[in-house]
């Protein structure tokens, strides 16, 4: 009987360790995390530290190229997923003196105008218009606040490449202060090999790590992998890393659209 009890615990955790996803294991949430929140993408960071925002976001929205009312409605479907899932308050403003991120869709050829009313000027970030489909850049303060932000969507350009409804998802979610790509994460948005549109679970669990009370903006490499263990008991004490596939589906775009 001993000999049998024991076969069934070995079962048991065998059968556990199978059905768990790898990125649903710590080691992995956290070395995600470490990647899409403390590096940055065509940026060199020597010492690189925690960012995100610590008011409540006013999202300013312009359209002069394509379908407004369209781009508003997915925009603002994603901006209340993001909502839901930080706990930050995300809402609309039509008055630009009281926007924080202004997210501009127009046509490819007028991005660098775009760039220099929204940004400043373009040779500062030529490597991201050389490269990117779509465009984000951040402000931030000296306490690693972001205190703004600024989205431009080409949207013949991304629409040409297949890719507005990931430039609409990914821009806002990385300007919540997971700046970077890598294609060592997945599955996420944040990886540009992998065909996720929407955000998936583990970018619901980096999205819940980084704005949990035991990280602090500021925090260097070092301090974020010292506070990591709190995090990573959080997500467990809530089931938000067994649940996370059915969490990021709330309010979620994908589902809004019926994908």
């Amino acid at each position: 009987m001993i000999h049998f009890s024991l076969w069934l615990f070995a079962f048991f955790i065998a059968s556990h360790a199978i059905s768990q996803e790898r990125w649903q294991s710590d080691a992995y949430i956290q070395d995600s995390f470490i990647k899409i929140a403390l590096e940055r993408e065509y940026k060199e960071t020597k010492h690189p530290k925690l960012i995100r925002w610590a008011k409540p976001i006013k999202l300013f929205f312009e359209s002069d190229s394509g379908d407004a009312s369209l781009q508003k409605e997915l925009l603002s479907v994603h901006a209340q997923h993001l909502a839901y899932i930080t706990g930050l308050s995300i809402d609309f403003t039509d008055d630009p003196k009281k926007a924080n991120i202004f997210v501009i869709f127009t046509d490819y050829d007028n991005m660098e105008n775009k760039v220099k009313q929204y940004i400043g000027d373009p040779e500062k970030i030529r490597a991201a218009l050389n490269e990117a489909i779509c465009l984000g850049n951040f402000s931030r303060n000296s306490r690693y606040e972001i205190t703004k932000g600024t989205i431009i969507i080409p949207v013949d350009y991304a629409r040409r490449k297949a890719r507005f409804l990931d430039c609409i998802v990914e821009e806002i979610t990385q300007l919540l202060g997971l700046p970077n790509d890598s294609n060592d994460v997945f599955p996420s948005v944040f990886n540009d090999v992998s065909i996720d549109t929407y955000i998936s679970p583990l970018d619901y669990l980096l999205l819940k790590a980084l704005y949990s009370s035991q990280l602090k903006p500021g925090m260097n490499v070092k301090q974020t992998k010292a506070a990591f263990p709190d995090v990573l008991k959080e997500l467990h004490a809530n089931k938000d890393i067994e649940n996370a596939v059915e969490r990021v589906q709330k309010y979620s775009l994908k589902v809004y659209l019926g994908d």
